[in-house]
């Protein structure tokens, strides 16, 4: 599986997510495969960055439902996994110096 299915996979696992503790589960289930991929911090912090513009545009997309609940429960853990992303995106940065 190349990165950019895993960070599909990842964003569709994310929509399905019932609550913001699944969602920060997702995630640290995530950091884990990225970490033990081996992959250079440059493409890790790329990675990380990919799903979090996806995450935007989902955002985007739940302005426009018409489910208002479903909407504000997505909302929800969208940014529940833009702050866990945040600080994955901080703490390479920091090991990248």
């Amino acid at each position: 599986m190349s990165l950019d299915e895993y960070r599909e996979q990842l964003i569709g696992r994310l929509k399905s997510c019932a609550d913001t503790a699944a969602a920060r589960t997702l995630l640290a289930e995530a950091e884990l495969v990225i970490v033990n991929a081996r992959l250079a911090l440059p493409t890790q912090l790329k990675f990380w960055e990919s799903v979090h513009e996806d995450l935007d545009a989902l955002v985007e997309a739940v302005r426009l439902s018409a489910d208002r609940e479903t909407g504000m429960k997505l909302a929800a853990v969208v940014a529940a996994a833009q702050a866990r992303i945040a600080r994955n995106r901080e703490r390479l940065t920091d090991a990248s110096k």
